[in-house]
């Protein structure tokens, strides 16, 4: 993993400071846009109120999974 990698950040209407990584690393800008609809998806899923944020393909410098990436690693397996 690079030092700077894209992300899918969602920003809430409601608090524009407030940038969560949704989802990433990605290696390129076009692989972000691959999972984009699928990332929204998901936020959706976990926060009903992310439909109404706003989502941005970002290169940041972080080496941190997005949400959606830690949440996936911490799921327990269905019974």
């Amino acid at each position: 993993m690079n030092a700077e990698n894209f992300y899918i950040i969602a920003t809430s209407p409601s608090e524009p400071s407030l940038r969560v990584n949704v989802s990433g690393p990605y290696l390129t800008k076009r692989a972000a846009q691959a999972d984009l609809t699928a990332a929204i998806d998901e936020a959706i899923v976990i926060d009903p109120s992310a439909k109404d944020y706003k989502y941005i393909i970002s290169k940041i410098h972080c080496r941190k999974p997005g949400v959606i990436q830690h949440m996936a690693s911490h799921a327990q397996p269905a019974p």
